[in-house]
């Protein structure tokens, strides 16, 4: 998506872009998940596996937990070290897209996209949600009052860019590529 801006009666306008992942992991295992995954997150700076709704960082490292038994990580390098027949990691960083929005508009445009209260009151900063957005899984973090990420299969992240770019069109848009 090219620089540009789409033109609306808003003064802030939705601002819609994109980052790289910083190697993207899920981490999956069956029995004594929350051990295996407690260590290998210790090491990493993190301290456990962590609440279903709230995101955790340490420095540059992320961790989501999407499931019982699953976790995604990112920011960190390999982490083939930890695999074992009971605990298998993955490496996503190709398979998933981040878009970014930001801006007054932005709760508002996600409310049309989802039927997640998104709503400053009950989507608060630090927290994300799974949510499903036009039939696609979407994993949608809220960075801060008007900052979200949407992490999405790499295979759906232009269309789910349009279908933004078509519902935030009453708001104003102006896109921008991130690092």
């Amino acid at each position: 998506m090219a620089d540009g801006q789409v033109p609306a009666s808003s003064t802030d306008p939705l601002v819609i872009g994109t980052r790289e992942l910083d190697a993207l992991w899920q981490m999956a295992g069956w029995d004594d998940f929350e051990t295996r995954a407690g260590a290998a997150l210790r090491e990493l700076g993190l301290p456990g596996v962590g609440s279903y709704r709230a995101a955790q960082s340490a420095g540059s490292v992320t961790r989501w937990r999407i499931a019982p038994d699953r976790l995604l990580v990112e920011g960190v390098g390999d982490l083939g070290r930890f695999h074992s027949d009971e605990f298998v990691l993955l490496d996503l960083s190709h398979a998933r897209s981040v878009i970014t929005l930001s801006g007054p508009p932005a709760r508002d445009v996600l409310s049309l996209l989802t039927a997640v209260d998104v709503s400053a009151a009950a989507f608060l900063p630090g927290q994300f949600l799974q949510v499903g957005i036009h039939g696609i899984g979407v994993l949608l973090a809220c960075l801060g009052p008007e900052d979200f990420e949407l992490f999405v299969p790499a295979t759906w992240a232009v269309s789910i860019q349009e279908l933004i770019l078509d519902n935030a069109k009453p708001y104003g848009v102006r896109t921008r590529q991130l690092e």
